[in-house]
């Protein structure tokens, strides 16, 4: 008999999963030239200009009864739209700890992975697609992604960059004092506890993303914001339960993401047409991330 078999939702990896959203963030204002924004809110609305973005690197790691560890790492750049995040470039790479076994049909999972987003298209190239590409082409084009999907990887539960999700979770502070020095910022630390009920009120796209298992969860989180109230880093972890049968697995997942180079220029632009596949271009069906992990027998 197999001990356990969990399924694992492709939201529960995204926690996991810096997803690629990099656009056009806003100038930072010179010294003098406008007033301090008066709050993180505001000032990162003030970010929201086509042509500007932030860089970001993130890595996180989730426990599955001890049995089965995964840990991610991601870095690139998140740009702005009028409106919030609007493109990315990011690379991604997942090791999955051995949970997966010998499939033949995952190989170069374990590989780094690239992903451009523009819009509600992205294009991915590395990874587990590296062999499934026609010759002479280095990226596959995947139509329809939800772009607040893309939002919400990069921090763990807790995605900074969407206005809705730094609200909510701001508003749940319980003690801030100071953080010391981020990416050459004095910050002061903000830290708290929401519940995923709270934040996914906040930002409904979330319930979709996250496995059922984490909807009754409690998030601590903690928050490092420069003087001029934009976000440096964002620490978040989550433990929560899952019930297979006779028994219960314990999930634990922590995110790290830090933000630095707030209001330089950004340019994202899709890979060209020529090196670009289509799902119709793929000898079979084009893998998902994986939904089973086997913790042995």
């Amino acid at each position: 008999m197999k001990r356990a078999v969990m399924a694992l939702a492709c939201a529960a990896t995204a926690a996991l999963v810096a997803p690629a959203v990099a656009a056009p963030a806003q100038a930072q204002t010179t010294a003098g030239s406008q007033a301090r924004p008066a709050n993180p809110l505001a000032a990162l609305k003030k970010q929201f200009v086509p042509g500007r973005g932030v860089r970001v690197v993130s890595s996180a790691k989730m426990s599955f009864g001890g049995f089965v560890n995964i840990k991610s790492g991601s870095k690139g750049v998140f740009g702005f739209g009028r409106s919030g995040v609007s493109s990315s470039d990011l690379t991604t790479k997942i090791n999955y700890g051995g949970g997966l076994g010998d499939d033949d049909e995952l190989k170069g999972i374990n590989d780094p992975m690239r992903t451009i987003t523009v819009g509600r298209t992205s294009y991915v190239s590395g990874g587990v697609y590296a062999d499934l590409l026609p010759d002479g082409k280095s990226w596959l084009r995947l139509p329809g992604q939800d772009p607040d999907a893309a939002l919400t990887g990069i921090g763990g539960y807790v995605n900074p960059l969407d206005p809705r999700a730094l609200q909510a979770v701001l508003a749940t502070t319980k003690a801030k004092g100071a953080g010391g020095v981020v990416n050459g910022a004095r910050t002061t630390l903000y830290r708290g506890t929401i519940t995923v009920k709270q934040l996914a009120a906040a930002v409904p796209s979330l319930r979709k993303q996250l496995p059922s298992s984490a909807s009754k969860g409690v998030i601590s989180w903690r928050l490092w914001i420069g003087g001029d109230q934009l976000v440096r880093k964002v620490v978040s972890s989550m433990t929560t339960t899952v019930k297979s049968k006779k028994i219960s697995i314990t999930i634990e997942s922590s995110s790290t993401t830090t933000y630095s180079g707030w209001g330089g220029k950004v340019t994202v632009k899709a890979p060209p047409k020529s090196q670009v596949a289509t799902t119709s271009d793929i000898d079979g069906s084009v893998p998902d991330l994986p939904q089973v992990i086997d913790l042995g027998d």
